[in-house]
């Protein structure tokens, strides 16, 4: 018995609740009506896992794209040789050099948050998985301020954060000359984000990026993140 949406050989069905969900039977290339199915799927589900599908870089660029304009993270020395859209995660080294990036994700953190104009998402293609664990972990943040007190959400309404990426970043690319940036990206964000699509609210803060509330005491905010850290 299979739930959810179909549409020709395509399924969507829901994981943990409402928070993910999992597309089965996808083919590339997507034509509109299959393409507009799975992005109201995702206005559902946060995250949607693509079962059995595999994609050239090519296809991977292109049906990223159908989501929007594509960030290319710079330098390029961790992108994928010809393709600056496609970035490369891995712990492998070959002469002493890696491969891609290695260690990313070892904290919590929302893609493109240090911009003016964060990243809508990502779209995460394993090539090499370990026999066991290695999984990625996602954390609800609609659930998170949905779980907030009427009192903190009060508090916390209209408060914007500061969202910095030097200390993750400097350094980083020290191997090809940090002098190429001598600044990182910095933005500042409403610490409640409205989704632009469904309306509902989420936290937006993490200990990866997020350095001090604006407008509030130094220690307040230490404090209140150090709260919303443990209750995300």
């Amino acid at each position: 018995e299979v739930h959810g949406l179909e549409l020709s050989a395509m399924v969507i069905r829901p994981l943990q609740g409402q928070f993910a969900a999992e597309v089965v039977g996808l083919g590339l290339p997507v034509d509109d009506a299959m393409f507009a199915t799975i992005e109201a799927a995702w206005t559902r589900h946060p995250i949607l896992v693509f079962r059995e599908l595999e994609m050239t870089p090519e296809q991977h660029i292109a049906f990223s794209r159908r989501f929007g304009d594509l960030h290319i993270m710079e330098p390029l020395q961790y992108n994928l040789p010809g393709y600056p859209e496609l970035f490369v995660v891995s712990n492998v080294e070959e002469g002493g050099k890696a491969l891609g990036m290695k260690r990313a994700g070892w904290g919590w953190h929302t893609d493109g948050e240090d911009k003016a104009i964060p990243n809508a998402g990502s779209m995460l293609y394993a090539l090499e998985l370990p026999p066991e664990g290695g999984d990625t972990l996602f954390a609800n943040m609609y659930a998170a301020y949905e779980a907030l007190s009427d009192r903190m959400k009060q508090y916390l309404e209209g408060l914007t954060a500061v969202h910095d990426g030097e200390e993750n970043y400097r350094g980083t690319y020290a191997n090809f000359g940090d002098k190429a940036n001598p600044t990182y990206p910095r933005a500042e964000h409403p610490v409640i984000r409205v989704h632009p699509v469904t309306g509902r609210k989420a936290l937006f803060v993490n200990r990866g990026f997020t350095r001090y509330i604006v407008g509030i005491p130094r220690d307040e905010s230490d404090g209140v993140l150090r709260y919303l850290y443990e209750h995300m």
